[in-house]
């Protein structure tokens, strides 16, 4: 059982508690955490509401002359000593399909894969063992670079295609432009994006609450 004294400290802490926490959040450091946690909350959903194009690159060395070979590679009717076999994944990251009517067409910007002409390509063709197959989509070959087209890319759908070239390169990777896709990145899984964006606003908060406590104790 608590002493009438006890139950009015205990209120008194309270009212303290509520007091301090009020202050803080009707204090300018508070309103400027609500104000950029409603501005990095809007932003995120406007950036996943959208198509967000995203690619990857897998490399593997099919055949080395190093090494002793008991089979060769043959590509239209030629060996090889030395072949590289690039995969290319491109998937949608967002919420939004991305239709190919509205991709940037040959001469502006259209999606492609820019393959650097000292990896020196030799062949290429669409995987279709892991390419969605609801996709109905080409590769068409446009100078160095690869086009790809597509009916509809939706949301996880993804559109691999596999490249052989002679010498190693990391110079692969897919560009152009589409109807609310400006760029088109390198992947990174929503899960990062989510970590990074609640660590560097943990980090930044943390920083702006140490200073604001340590302003209100300079006042005592």
């Amino acid at each position: 059982m608590f002493t009438h004294h006890e139950k009015k400290e205990e209120k008194r802490f309270f009212r303290s508690l509520f007091g301090s926490v009020w202050n803080f959040w009707t204090s300018p450091t508070g309103a400027f955490i609500l104000a950029v946690s409603a501005i990095a909350l809007g932003y995120y959903q406007f950036y996943v509401s959208r198509p967000i194009l995203r690619y990857q690159t897998n490399t593997v060395k099919l055949i080395s002359s190093n090494n002793t070979n008991e089979y060769a590679v043959d590509v239209k009717g030629k060996k090889y000593k030395d072949l590289y076999l690039t995969k290319v994944y491109l998937y949608n990251q967002g919420e939004q399909a991305l239709s190919g009517t509205d991709v940037s067409h040959i001469g502006h910007d259209p999606i492609r894969i820019e393959v650097p002409k000292d990896a020196m390509m030799q062949h290429y063709n669409l995987d279709n063992d892991e390419t969605t197959n609801a996709i109905t989509a080409e590769v068409v070959p446009y100078g160095e670079d690869l086009i790809l087209n597509f009916d509809f890319l939706n949301p996880e759908y993804q559109y691999v295609v596999n490249i052989l070239h002679e010498k190693p390169t990391d110079g692969i990777k897919v560009a152009g432009s589409a109807l609310n896709v400006n760029e088109i990145t390198r992947a990174i899984s929503d899960r990062e994006l989510k970590n990074w964006l609640v660590w560097g606003l943990g980090a930044l908060y943390l920083l702006l609450i140490i200073r604001y406590v340590l302003k209100k104790v300079g006042k005592y």
